[in-house]
């Protein structure tokens, strides 16, 4: 018959396999020493301390070494010891093995414990890089919808201070000049107290949204931090005068970390009492060289430090920024020269025709009212024949100059060709019209142009039409209309405004 310990000790091991797997590491540990500790003595006990025995106790005391380090070694040798004195007369013997035993137990889980927090960190090194990969991936997809500077700015910002993205709290802009004198706030986002952060990211939370979800969410304006943006743009920080941070970042053309506010430093002084950071990194954004601007971070909700780590993070993503923005740049001014005449500034006869039937059909609804203003320099030929086409072309931007400085907001001043200008003027009534086009007439008149006394009339003048919209009239019929007013305007001496009401023939 299996004597009654054996038959326990064996339906305890199964047991405690069972048990075990529900349990944290720390109680499998133990209870693998206890089922160790409970085999050696039951062997001990039906067999006395034999070679089999005495090999078992120096495994126990391996065992409970691995497991527990210097407390599991120093326990299990006094328990081991204390018995195999009690049992035999070679127990000194037997404790020099069994303190072996358990040094090497040590040894072994100090190399394990190296190993698994080595582990670690190549785990939480790989899950960093994986999560920035994809950060990348989702800001590159974001980026490529649109070509606009100020959503471009908005999606990377988004990205850096997302909780689903690098979570840093805060994320302020300032972007480069053209001519590269000064830094201008251009976009922030992030809280300025610590109860509205948390505020706004309960309400993220809840909402149970990935990165995506959130630039779009952005965009909705009770999640825009007006205040915060309102205050940046206030903020024009000299880049070639003065040894300041931002500079120093764009020098170097490397991360900065201001841990300790140093006063004497204009911009930190400027970002801790306007925005109450106590610590914050500058990020510089470059493209082949170019500054283009800055990116400042900062914890201010959670206080967690800023680590090179961490701001390394943003690098990749400034420059992708810089590229994009300077695409973007690259297709707005594309855009806008295609739209523009190259010698005056003024829009070009394509865009004045796109716009004109925009807004004819806009007067037809009835939603606003339109007039047509046509403008033609006078004696133009006889003033490029006497003072060269040099002078006649610095005559001509200079009458753009004027029209562009009197037809304003809604209004579209064009250059429609040679020495001919128009203007829309969109929800202006006729006599309001009539005046922007004699303010026009009067300011080229006075104006001094060079050997404008060389002209006929004695000066450089211009003469005008005007026609305004009716209901069920063509685009042509008004363009006709205005462009009668100006003939009328010529053949009855030049330097006037001629108005063309609707229903009467001029000669």
């Amino acid at each position: 018959m299996i004597p009654l310990e054996f038959a326990f000790t064996f339906t305890f091991v199964l047991a405690g396999s069972f048990v075990r797997f529900y349990l944290s590491p720390f109680w499998n540990r133990l209870l693998l020493c206890f089922v160790s500790f409970a085999m050696v003595e039951t062997i001990s006990l039906y067999g006395g301390l034999g070679e089999f025995a005495f090999i078992l106790y120096a495994v126990f005391v391996f065992l409970v070494s691995y497991s527990f380090s210097i407390y599991g070694a120093f326990a299990s040798v006094v328990v081991a010891a204390t018995l195999t004195y009690a049992k035999s007369e070679t127990g000194w013997y037997l404790t020099m093995v069994l303190a072996l035993a358990a040094v090497f137990g040590v040894l072994l889980y100090r190399q394990k414990q190296r190993k698994q927090l080595s582990d670690r960190v190549w785990l939480g090194q790989l899950y960093k890089q994986s999560r920035h990969l994809s950060i990348l991936k989702e800001i590159s997809i974001a980026i490529q919808s649109t070509m606009e500077v100020g959503k471009l700015l908005h999606i990377i910002l988004t990205a850096i201070t997302a909780g689903y993205g690098l979570g840093f709290n805060r994320a302020l802009l300032f972007l480069v000049n053209e001519n590269e004198t000064f830094l201008q706030g251009a976009v922030g986002i992030g809280s300025m107290s610590k109860d509205e952060g948390i505020r706004t990211w309960n309400n993220v939370v809840s909402r149970r949204m990935n990165l995506g979800d959130f630039i779009e969410l952005r965009e909705d304006a009770q999640f825009r931090d007006f205040h915060l943006i309102e205050l940046l743009r206030g903020m024009e920080i000299p880049l070639r005068s003065g040894d300041h941070v931002f500079h120093q970042a764009l020098t170097e053309k490397k991360p900065i970390i201001v841990r300790d506010l140093d006063w004497a430093d204009t911009v930190q002084r400027q970002l801790a009492e306007t925005f109450r950071m106590s610590s914050f990194a500058v990020v510089p954004m470059l493209n082949q060289g170019k500054m283009l601007g800055v990116i400042v971070v900062d914890n201010n909700v959670n206080h967690q430090p800023l680590d090179l780590e961490e701001i390394d993070s943003i690098v990749p993503l400034a420059a992708q920024a810089s590229v994009a923005i300077e695409n973007s740049r690259l297709y707005e001014r594309t855009q806008r020269m295609s739209i523009t005449d190259g010698l005056t500034g003024l829009y070009n006869q394509r865009y004045y025709q796109d716009t004109l039937h925009k807004l004819a059909l806009e007067a037809e609804r009835g939603d606003i009212r339109l007039s047509l203003i046509i403008a033609d320099i006078d004696y133009f030929k006889h003033y490029n024949d006497t003072n060269g086409h040099l002078e006649g072309n610095n005559a001509l931007i200079g009458v753009a100059n004027i029209i562009a400085n009197l037809v304003t907001g809604t209004h579209v001043p064009c250059r429609f060709g040679g020495e001919e200008f128009v203007a829309l003027l969109p929800d202006v009534s006729p006599d309001e019209a009539l005046k922007i086009a004699e303010d026009i007439r009067a300011a080229v008149e006075r104006h001094p142009f060079r050997n404008g006394e060389n002209q006929p009339s004695g000066k450089l003048t211009i003469s005008v039409g005007l026609a305004s919209y009716h209901p069920g009239m063509s685009v042509q019929h008004l363009q006709d209309m205005a462009d009668s007013a100006l003939y009328e305007a010529k053949r009855s001496g030049k330097n006037r405004v001629i108005v063309h009401a609707e229903g009467v023939v001029l000669p």
